[in-house]
């Protein structure tokens, strides 16, 4: 089973992350959430989560990419 997040909690992974409602909630869907930032909140309220898909380095953190500020 895949480690589950909570609407609120901070992301330690930037990636594409599946929205899972418990229940009969509706369909599952992907977005993209970023390092730093909290899950957001959603409609269906209680018993969403979500679950890690793909992980990502942002660029600005990968040794391949440059790291200016422009």
């Amino acid at each position: 089973m895949a480690e589950q997040h909570k609407s609120g909690e901070t992301v330690k992974t930037s990636g594409i992350y599946k929205v899972v409602k418990d229940g009969d909630g509706g369909p599952e869907f992907e977005v993209t959430c970023v390092e730093g930032e909290h899950f957001p909140p959603t409609r269906s309220g209680k018993g969403a989560h979500y679950e890690l898909v793909h992980g990502a380095t942002h660029s600005h953190k990968h040794s391949e990419l440059g790291s200016d500020d422009r």
